[in-house]
């Protein structure tokens, strides 16, 4: 993580000769949607907490539609769990790694550019916390540990233009995994469905080069 917000915050500082890359920072919010745990005492919600959320990208556009990028997103958010008025919580996060693809409507020479989006990766749950006694412990336990799931992503956004070189970019996205039941194990018994959605509204600042 650190060396690629280095290379980014390099890159911003060298003299721009070409506008086919783009490199950019950004900030915002997640929200998880939750996923049902059910067994034969009832049903519980499973997830993440709504947190912050800090992204860095570096593309390439070519022709007039297209572009390509590599993105890593750092979000916050702690593991949840929900059942008739009690809740278990254990600090947590989670690291996005991903390649994707963006369609353009509108032209390069255009100040205003919405797009879609499309790609897929790599996530990494983690639970930071001290895992102890629990409740809710009959849906699920809440683990100190790490698990990667493959990623899909998809959404949209749009690009305004500051400059020949400066641009606000906003991105609505909706991260999709596996349900990491490595971090939140369902207890025996206990049966979850669905993948974990998350979306992801991002307010980014980058640079053509």
């Amino acid at each position: 993580m650190r060396l690629l917000l280095l290379a980014l915050v390099l890159a911003f500082a060298v003299p721009a000769t070409a506008q086919n890359n783009q490199i950019g920072l950004g900030i915002g919010f997640g929200f998880y949607r939750d996923v049902t745990i059910a067994n034969a005492d009832g049903t519980a919600q499973a997830g993440f907490g709504p947190r912050f959320a800090l992204s860095a990208a570096a593309g390439h556009n070519w022709g007039q539609h297209f572009g390509a990028e590599a993105r890593y997103t750092f979000q916050d958010g702690d593991l949840e769990l929900k059942s008739a008025g009690r809740e278990a919580n254990l600090d947590g996060e989670a690291h996005s790694l991903l390649g994707g693809l963006l369609v353009y409507g509108t032209g390069r020479k255009s100040r205003i550019r919405p797009f879609a989006a499309a790609g897929f990766g790599v996530k990494i749950y983690r639970g930071t916390g001290s895992a102890g006694p629990q409740p809710l412990q009959d849906f699920a336990a809440l683990q100190s540990a790490n698990q990667s799931r493959a990623l899909l992503t998809f959404g949209g956004g749009l690009t305004y233009a500051l400059s020949d070189r400066w641009l606000l970019r906003l991105d609505l996205r909706d991260y999709a995994t596996p349900f990491p039941t490595g971090i939140i194990a369902p207890a025996p018994g206990s049966k979850l469905g669905g993948w974990l959605h998350d979306f992801v509204p991002v307010l980014s600042i980058g640079r053509t080069f």
